[in-house]
């Protein structure tokens, strides 16, 4: 069994920034105490001597380690609709399928079955941090989070927080609410005390999450954003994600900056920098400039705003105004689990903006200006799915690329499987093994998964 320390020798690729596929070929990067200490070409390390300790994975020329993938958006009770329930609109599909679905986990035992079944298949899929939506319920979303914890994986954590407009068998009062939210992360709290870190980042982080505006009172809402002011910690929630939440949020705050989300979330101090807003698909530019202001991030699910929202997010647009955003598969609005195809959906939905237009006939929806954004590419769409995740949750310091330093979250990739979705070329160049896996593989191609140094897969 290894000691936490590694040697690897062959490919390593990353992507430091949105337009920059780095390949080191035929390096050492070396790992110990669950951070990366030393990323040099291969001739100008003796391995013998220096690191006899060391467990030394030698890559074949199809082979190279990648950083793990950031879910940003993740409903984890929806594992089980996955792949399924995706014919109706949004405020349909949580009235006949989702909530009905997330109920069920008052169960422990179904939601410990559950929850184990989708870190493991997340972990094998090459997942190593996950923003999770749990349920309303306490004890099923520290289930959640021991899971995680006892497998691996880096996870922030939320247990759901509704207490009107959601069936009566789904409902909480705001007490309650607010109780149980605090009460969950004190438990996480005290899972890392006495831990053995050694200066790494935790992996269980608890996050503050009202559900979208229309599931939460104002009073919720803001008692909610005075405990993540109380305990410093993670804000998720919806913003802004179809037409008919929109509309509906205005129809019920029209007082409150024109009955937009960010109006409402800065009004109740959840728009704060350590938020990660899920979708951001019919923001105006406006708002936008609060969240930058504020720190914010959207976290773009591009699979589940083709199915829902019949719209995108405006990637490049808002990045360059200054925006904070990562990727999110959305489980189960989207419809795998698995990000490589989250990636490949964020190239497709930046190739539409060319050609489509987005509805702005919902109530009160400012108009966008014309705009003509760049190309997202396999390396811009990876960086968001990695580097840029870990920004949006200001870990971008600690994870997302390989630096010496950092924590060693990473896969050991092979694209010369026998059972693997495309065929592999000896002649092909890294840069080329590398898109076909980004754009045909799947976690085939998966051999092996680290998390802060340890391998969790």
């Amino acid at each position: 069994m290894s000691n936490g320390k590694y040697i690897f020798h062959g490919t390593i690729i990353d992507t430091p920034d949105p337009s920059t596929l780095r390949i080191r070929k035929q390096h050492i990067c070396t790992v110990n105490k669950g951070k990366i200490e030393i990323i040099e070409p291969a001739d100008s390390l003796n391995t013998v001597d220096l690191y006899r300790d060391y467990t030394i994975i030698h890559l074949s020329e199809s082979q190279f380690i990648c950083p793990g993938f950031v879910d940003l958006h993740c409903h984890a009770p929806q594992y089980r609709q996955v792949g399924s329930a995706t014919e109706v609109p949004l405020l349909q599909w949580l009235d006949k399928f989702t909530f009905p679905n997330e109920a069920r986990c008052a169960d422990l035992s179904y939601a410990r079955n559950l929850y184990t079944k989708l870190v493991s298949r997340l972990l094998r899929n090459g997942t190593t941090t996950v923003q999770y939506f749990a349920t309303i319920h306490l004890e099923a979303t520290k289930t959640l989070a021991d899971i995680c914890q006892e497998k691996g994986q880096r996870a922030y954590i939320g247990k759901v927080c509704a207490d009107r407009n959601s069936p009566d068998f789904y409902i909480e009062t705001t007490e309650e609410s607010v109780r149980y939210t605090e009460e969950f992360i004190n438990y996480v709290h005290r899972m890392e005390k006495g831990r053995d870190i050694a200066e790494m980042k935790a992996l269980i982080h608890p996050v503050v999450t009202p559900r979208f505006v229309p599931t939460c009172s104002l009073d919720l809402l803001a008692q909610l954003g005075q405990l993540a002011n109380k305990y410093d910690v993670h804000i998720q929630s919806h913003i802004a994600e179809t037409a008919d939440q929109v509309a509906f949020v205005h129809a019920l705050h029209p007082d409150i900056g024109n009955g937009r989300d960010v109006a409402i979330f800065n009004q109740t101090g959840l728009l704060t920098n350590k938020a990660v807003f899920a979708h951001g698909v019919y923001l105006a530019d406006d708002e936008v400039d609060h969240m930058i202001a504020s720190g914010s991030a959207v976290a773009s699910c591009p699979i589940a705003n083709f199915l829902f929202s019949k719209g995108i997010t405006a990637i490049e647009r808002f990045r360059r105004k200054g925006l904070k955003v990562g990727l999110g598969t959305d489980v189960g609005g989207g419809y795998s689990s698995n990000m490589l195809p989250v990636v490949r959906a964020a190239v497709f939905g930046n190739r539409t903006m060319d050609f489509v237009s987005i509805d702005r006939s919902i109530a009160a929806l400012p108009e966008f200006p014309e705009h003509k954004d760049p190309d997202i590419d396999f390396t811009f769409a990876f960086y968001l799915a990695t580097l840029g995740g870990a920004h949006a949750l200001n870990i971008d310091t600690h994870i997302g690329s390989f630096e010496i330093g950092k924590e060693f979250d990473a896969l050991l990739v092979d694209c010369n499987k026998d059972d693997q979705a495309f065929d592999y070329w000896s002649e092909d160049e890294s840069d080329i093994i590398f898109e076909k896996w980004v754009n045909a593989g799947d976690d085939r191609n998966i051999v092996g998964v680290w998390v802060q140094g340890r391998k969790v897969c």
